[in-house]
């Protein structure tokens, strides 16, 4: 099964409880502190359904979002037409992140809830990090989030589950995650099931590898694309402090 496929129409539901208005939130803020001039153009790489592509349209920014999942984008686009009428609509299409070339540049590049670190081997990461400066002008912004690696080393990540009710139908996501020190992934396996009273109505298994970064590894490979790095904090905490026990850092970098 590919990553986000099946997965994808239960997203949202397992993720209802993120403050996507708090996360624009803080894109703002670090607009405010470090572009050089308005954002008004922002291309969302690996928008996924666009909780943040939304958001940032309603507030007046002009967003491009993109994604591999054909069912990502297709929940995207509905929410989009459902919520926008005419004016200011977000743009969603299908794309590989390392690969992209609108031809244009934007404002700002975001790269959320750790679709950075799903790029697994070094290729992708400077694939990745190529395509968003490909799309940016000198001293635009790059915002990316991801699992920091001292803390995952330290907490080391465990098995989890989460249920969801609705109605008379409960969605249960186990977690089951398996550690490669050397390869600085985690190989996060997902069971999803919907459950209609006692009856299993719809299963989904899927691997979802995920890496984990280092501040220094960070700053290298942002340098060898053409950025620098303006900030390393934790995330949703623009003036905070990375420590050993911070999972989730952002990463804000300058187009040079």
């Amino acid at each position: 099964m590919s990553i986000f496929g099946a997965y994808a129409h239960f997203y949202d539901a397992l993720y209802q409880d993120k403050d996507y208005n708090a996360e624009c939130d803080f894109l703002a803020a670090i607009f405010a502190r470090y572009a050089p001039g308005p954002i008004r153009t922002i291309l969302d790489l690996g928008c996924g359904t666009g909780g943040h592509a939304l958001l940032l349209a309603q507030r007046g920014y002009q967003v491009t979002g993109v994604d591999r999942s054909e069912e990502m984008l297709a929940i995207a686009q509905a929410k989009a037409t459902s919520t926008f009428q005419r004016s200011n609509v977000p743009t969603f299409q299908r794309g590989d992140i390392r690969t992209l070339a609108l031809g244009q540049t934007f404002d700002a590049v975001i790269c959320m809830f750790a679709v950075m670190s799903y790029m697994t081997t070094n290729a992708d990461v400077g694939a990745a990090l190529t395509t968003a400066r490909r799309h940016l002008a000198p001293g635009g912004l790059l915002i990316f989030d991801g699992w920091h690696g001292p803390a995952v080393l330290t907490e080391r990540p465990s098995d989890r589950y989460k249920i969801i009710q609705t109605g008379d139908e409960r969605t249960i996501r186990f977690v089951q995650p398996a550690l490669d020190v050397v390869r600085h992934t985690v190989d996060v396996s997902y069971k999803v099931m919907r459950i209609r009273r006692d009856r299993i109505v719809e299963e989904v298994d899927e691997v979802h590898p995920m890496r984990f970064f280092f501040a220094q590894e960070l700053a290298l490979h942002l340098e060898c694309a053409g950025f620098r790095l303006l900030q390393l904090c934790p995330f949703l905490e623009l003036d905070g402090e990375v420590g050993e026990r911070v999972w989730n850092v952002t990463v804000v970098a300058e187009a040079t």
